[in-house]
């Protein structure tokens, strides 16, 4: 991001990135409630409007239990990275500290991956947009859907081409505006809800791996916490503050996620939801709240969708960007005009990614890469210990955290399903046929100037 521009979450505005350089690394101008604001901005963004209802359609009021297995995986990696972050300061965040402690193989396979779950989540996010839009609009057609989706990536990518420039005003003002709706959301369910046992029972009827499959798509919704870790350098005391802004902000959102879900399904039946990429319209409607409300909530929700389609493509493009100025993949990604290569790539996966399947299955896919990153922070930390790497913060229960945050990694990773497996290998296997061919040519170019 900046030269490093590689920050680990699905809703990276990457603000402090787009302003000039110079500005950016000659203060430290980021307060720690400035920094759990872009926590905040970087967690509470599309997911819960997106994803939130194929969670519950999964798992009925289990769904509840999913978000709290995600919040109890997003801790334990949180407390990786609020570690990580205060002994490996760098811009790179998950892709720096797999590369700085387990070599830059490691860090490729992981950079890359999150680089392809960022296009990938551009366009489940986009499908939501479209959905909530047409929703207010009173259309209902797939085929406008995927086309309204494709539109607003490639517009995006426009943007993003052409090059943005946003600052942390802007991230502090999209904060208050998402979580405001949540709260909103939260409210008119205690107001038009049906708080009684049978909307709540059976807790679990789709057994318990039903809990774990639903557990692998509401991560989704929490990816962004990492965010904070990249902007270390940045951060006022950043050793010290970084940390303490993600569990704040982990914590934060946790709470909201499992007021909205419960809220849900206090409005509407879980056995009416179903695969849509506008949940939370569906339950207004269904509750017959006031026609501005239900307005309301789908603005917040299109304008949520817009920043963050906006800001994966330029996560994405960024963070090839990073690896090829670190080496790991080809040099034309890192010339003067590489940001604008690296953004059209992370565009056309994206656009090729919405006929993957519908918004669950697309989801589910980009959360391999996820996943797969955060489940190597246990061991990263385990290897700054072995290297006795001083830092202000320590995860507390060593090495339990760590042996938690790795096995649930895998154990949720496992139930993404075979498609999500599928397309996360072949990832990984195109990946590492990249990585080798850019280092033969490396090699190469090595021989002939010694020549």
């Amino acid at each position: 991001m900046g030269s490093n521009p590689t920050g680990p979450s699905f809703k990276v505005l990457d603000f402090y990135l787009s302003v000039k350089k110079d500005n950016l690394l000659s203060k430290r101008s980021i307060s720690l409630w400035q920094a759990t604001a872009i926590g905040l901005g970087n967690i509470i963004g599309a997911g819960i409007f997106v994803l939130a209802g194929s969670v519950i359609h999964q798992a009925g009021p289990g769904a509840i239990i999913s978000f709290l297995i995600t919040a109890v995986l997003a801790v334990t990696v949180a407390l990786n990275s609020a570690e990580l972050s205060s002994k490996i300061v760098s811009h790179g965040g998950l892709y720096s500290f797999a590369k700085e402690t387990m070599g830059e193989a490691m860090g490729f396979i992981v950079g890359w991956l999150r680089a392809i779950s960022y296009a990938i989540a551009t366009s489940a996010v986009a499908l939501g947009f479209s959905s909530y839009l047409l929703t207010m609009l009173g259309i209902s057609s797939i085929n406008y859907e995927i086309l309204l989706a494709i539109v607003l990536m490639a517009f995006a990518v426009f943007l993003n081409y052409i090059g943005i420039n946003v600052v942390a005003d802007i991230e502090e003002v999209l904060v208050i505006l998402t979580a405001g709706g949540l709260v909103m959301f939260i409210i008119l369910s205690l107001i038009y809800g049906k708080w009684i046992p049978t909307r709540f029972t059976p807790l679990i009827p789709h057994g318990y791996f039903s809990i774990i499959q639903s557990a692998s798509l509401a991560f989704f919704a929490y990816s962004g916490f990492n965010t904070v870790a990249t902007l270390t350098p940045e951060i006022v005391h950043g050793r010290k503050n970084a940390p303490k802004a993600i569990i704040l902000s982990l914590g934060i959102s946790t709470v909201l996620y499992l007021l909205v879900v419960a809220g849900m399904i206090a409005l509407m039946p879980w056995q009416l939801y179903s695969v849509t990429a506008d949940p939370l319209l569906e339950a207004l409607n269904f509750s017959k709240a006031p026609l501005f409300v239900d307005r309301i909530i789908g603005i917040i929700a299109v304008v949520a969708t817009v920043t963050v389609t906006l800001s994966l493509i330029v996560a994405g493009s960024r963070t090839l960007l990073q690896m090829s100025d670190d080496g790991l993949l080809p040099k034309t990604l890192g010339k003067e005009d590489s940001p604008k290569r690296a953004v059209l790539l992370i565009g056309i996966i994206a656009i090729i990614s919405v006929f993957l399947g519908n918004i669950q299955y697309i989801a589910l896919a980009s959360n391999f890469g996820v996943i797969f990153s955060y489940a190597i922070t246990g061991l990263a930390v385990y290897i700054v210990r072995k290297r006795k790497i001083e830092g202000p913060f320590n995860s507390p229960l060593y090495p339990y955290v760590q042996i938690i945050s790795i096995l649930l990694s895998i154990l949720v990773m496992l139930a993404l399903g075979t498609q999500a497996l599928y397309i996360g290998s072949v990832t990984i296997i195109a990946g590492m046929f990249l990585y080798v061919l850019e280092k033969e040519e490396i090699g190469l170019l090595d021989k002939q100037k010694r020549l």
